[in-house]
């Protein structure tokens, strides 16, 4: 049995030697990607080393790989090695080559060239523009302006409104249809009195911009807050009508309902190797309905950095401080740096195309300005965006622990329109899917239905967003928006997953955007300041 033992000791050693030598082996076989042995014992005769040959079956002359070239140079005769071999060229979408690296350095260092020949041109014609402290006194200075500051002061009752409600509709004060009709009464007013207020002031259009996104963030945080609440209410009056109250209504938060804690730091982006003076680990609440009706808990949502209203939202157990200060420092210079481009860049762009209300502009002009607006405003645009949904979003978010920081994903990979809509703006795009999309599907509707009214609702906000505060109505931005669908439907159908898409994404962004600016400009010039050249 000894005797036999060892044998058996001895036999699996040498076979885990033999795979040990053939995992060697392999491993370097592996390593030499395109490389085989001959194919003919003629060339192993001939030569005393045998050349390496390429998948197509020939030595190459030029190897793929500097370890290849090692092995062959001083082996073969480079009168024996073949100089050409069935190829394609590299531009060529076929040919498997993707690396092009130097490419885009190129296109880099072309973008800032040519942006600093425009900066320099732009200082020798108009000298330093840039005046940070204009603004305040632009809104300072504005009288009808300051019936938008009081309007401020509308958030706060549209957001306790609910809350006032939902606490007599949970204490069965009030029927479930009463409670509904007084919220749709709010909801209305949160953006008709605001709107109102704007139109008949007709103040500066900035601060009217402002104070309406505002309004139209809370409209949808209260819808958000109306149809959560509603939905925990009814579970709730209906277990208490059985006489069970000791479940709660609410979701219980669970592993399958919540990221890891973990894994949420990777899920969300929210290491990214700043220096976090605390570990990435989550808290989660546990409050039921209707104990979530408080005043803290409507304040925290009116101040988070999310549109969609939880029992229990992910928080952090910490505020890390260097990751607060360095959020703080980057709103504060991207603000700086995008009032200094509009100024010095954009304004005299635009002014210069109007000029003494000029309204009979030459179309080849007009389009002429338009690929000239079109580099400030997008640099513009893109430092709005990373200003606001990476670093202010995340600062509001660390200061709150709210744990969620996924505000955006790659849109600018986006080879459809869709995709880019979906992306770019993930707390509008979780709203509509949460308050928009998926209860109509529940109601019957069909997808395309769904995916149709979520673009008619977004095209109807921004159509808000910029005719209201211009005081003027040209359904330009509706129209555009809703453009998209045809857009979008060819996108997805011809061109997904395909760089060619990209392209026709990116163009959409790069010329509609200057283009919507021109058209708005133009109507104001015509609408509101035609009697006021010095205006």
């Amino acid at each position: 049995a000894a005797a036999a033992a060892a044998a058996a000791s001895s036999t699996s050693t040498g076979r885990a030697a033999v795979s040990s030598t053939v995992t060697t082996v392999e491993r370097r076989r592996r390593a030499r990607e395109d490389v085989v042995e001959p194919f003919s014992d003629n060339t192993i005769t001939s030569h005393p080393h045998p050349p390496r040959v390429s998948r197509a079956g020939v030595a190459d002359v030029l190897p793929s790989r500097m370890e290849d070239s090692q092995l062959t140079s001083d082996r073969v005769h480079p009168m024996d090695m073949p100089a050409h071999a069935l190829r394609d060229s590299l531009l060529f979408s076929k040919s498997g080559f993707t690396n092009y690296r130097g490419l885009y350095n190129l296109g880099l260092l072309a973008l800032i060239v040519s942006s600093c020949g425009v900066a320099l041109e732009n200082y020798r014609k108009y000298g330093i523009l840039v005046e940070p402290l204009s603004w305040l006194r632009v809104f300072a200075l504005d009288t009808h302006g300051w019936p938008v500051f009081f309007a401020w002061a509308c958030i706060v009752p549209f957001m306790f409104w609910p809350l006032a409600v939902e606490k007599m509709a949970s204490r069965m004060w009030i029927t479930d249809m009463t409670a509904k009709v007084l919220h749709l009464i709010n909801i209305v007013a949160c953006v008709s009195i605001p709107s109102a207020i704007i139109l008949y002031y007709h103040p500066f259009p900035l601060a009217s911009f402002m104070l309406l996104f505002e309004i139209c963030l809370v409209w949808m945080k209260v819808m958000s807050y109306f149809h959560t609440n509603q939905h925990h209410r009814r579970k709730y009056l209906a277990r208490l009508q059985q006489g069970d109250v000791s479940t709660s209504s609410s979701i219980e938060p669970s592993s399958t309902s919540r990221p890891k804690e973990g894994a949420s730091a990777r899920d969300h982006g929210e290491g990214e190797g700043d220096d976090e003076d605390t570990p990435n680990e989550l808290e989660l609440g546990n409050v039921q309905y209707p104990d979530n009706l408080n005043a803290w808990d409507t304040l925290y949502f009116l101040a988070a950095p999310t549109l969609c209203y939880e029992l229990n939202f992910p928080k952090r157990k910490t505020i890390r401080k260097r990751f607060v200060m360095r959020r703080l420092f980057e709103v504060v210079i991207l603000l700086v740096m995008i009032i200094s481009f509009g100024q010095q860049w954009l304004a005299p762009t635009v002014n210069n195309t109007f000029k003494n209300n000029s309204n009979q502009t030459d179309l080849f002009f007009l389009i002429q300005r338009t690929m000239k607006l079109a580099v400030p405003n997008f640099l513009i645009w893109l430092m709005c965006f990373y200003m606001f949904f990476h670093s202010f979003l995340n600062l509001t978010g660390e200061l709150l622990r709210f744990g969620d920081r996924q505000f955006y994903r790659d849109w600018w990979n986006a080879t459809t329109i869709s995709w880019f809509w979906r992306n770019w703006n993930i707390p509008v795009h979780k709203w509509a899917v949460r308050h928009v999309y998926r209860p109509m599907i529940m109601r019957g509707y069909s997808r395309r239905q769904c995916q149709l009214m979520v673009f008619v609702f977004s095209a109807f906000v921004h159509e808000l967003l910029v005719s209201v505060p211009l005081c003027m109505f040209r359904t330009w931005s509706f129209l555009a928006m809703v453009g998209q669908i045809p857009l979008a439907i060819f996108t997805e159908r011809y061109l997904k997953d395909s760089q060619y898409g990209n392209v026709v994404v990116w163009a959409s962004l790069f010329i509609g955007q200057p283009t919507a600016i021109m058209l708005y400009v133009q109507a104001y010039i015509q609408e509101h300041m035609k009697n006021s050249p010095a205006a």
